[in-house]
């Protein structure tokens, strides 16, 4: 009988004890408070929190800002791995300086990792803001095939599409992938080399305008006599009005979707 009378009182003061540690404030994993800084500071759209704390797996919360489109939404992050986040990195460490690229083994360097993060939320902290607008860039393979520009406005917390151009993307054999890259390396004008899948080769001196987001894919200015079909090597191609436009728009980080 002792032991029956004594269990339940056991237990019941165990309980207690994971209720009282359960209602004890949590600690987010870093990577969410980075993007909830980065978000401030506005090198991401929008407002971004977390959820479930208490729990092993707390994910982001992301309060998209009027005027979002479908697809930029369909790209929340759900790891630190994630495009917008890995872009908008970049981008902070462009801006200060910082040696630190995504697409280096400087990811995988963990010190390397703090480092950036103890900057981004000490910046946060000082009220820095992001020097130019977040911007998205969109390409669509259906033809006619397209590249639009979203931009966030940050006072208004909306965001409206800035700019709208028929784009080439790559032939059969030399597609340009699906999916989202951040934009990694940017110049005004550089030389470009290759083979097409036919066994065509080229080597341009003056390509303008050129964003590299994925191995070397580029959005980027190149002359033909019509746009809006498969004709690059595996490149977003842009007339030169539009390529000069964006080429103003995007920055070191911005993310470019290439969809169906």
């Amino acid at each position: 009988m002792a032991k029956r009378l004594i269990m339940p009182a056991v237990l019941l003061a165990a309980g207690a004890l994971q209720a009282r540690a359960a209602d004890l404030p949590q600690t987010p994993p870093l990577w969410l408070e980075v993007s909830s800084a980065l978000a401030a500071m506005h090198y991401l759209p929008g407002r971004v929190g977390w959820i479930g704390l208490q729990t092993q797996h707390p994910y982001l919360l992301w309060l998209w800002p009027k005027g979002t489109p479908a697809a930029l939404k369909n790209l929340t992050p759900g790891a630190p791995s994630s495009p917008l986040l890995l872009g908008a990195l970049d981008y902070f460490a462009y801006v200060h300086g910082l040696p630190w690229s995504n697409s280096s083994l400087q990811w995988d360097n963990q010190r390397n990792r703090r480092h950036l993060y103890a900057a981004i939320l000490s910046a946060q902290r000082r009220g820095e803001r992001a020097p130019k607008p977040f911007v998205w860039v969109y390409v669509r393979k259906s033809e006619p095939e397209t590249l639009r520009i979203w931009e966030y406005l940050s006072p208004d917390d909306a965001g409206v599409w800035v700019l709208k151009s028929l784009a080439n993307t790559g032939i059969r054999g030399a597609e340009t992938p699906n999916g989202t890259w951040p934009v990694y390396a940017r110049y005004s004008s550089t030389r470009m080399t290759g083979c097409f899948p036919h066994g065509e080769c080229y080597n341009d001196a003056d390509v303008r305008y050129v964003n590299y987001f994925w191995d070397g894919r580029a959005v980027h200015f190149f002359p033909r006599a019509v746009y809006g079909s498969p004709q690059s090597n595996g490149c977003v191609e842009l007339p030169l009005s539009a390529a000069k436009k964006a080429f103003a728009w995007i920055h070191i980080g911005t993310p470019v979707t290439i969809a169906p």
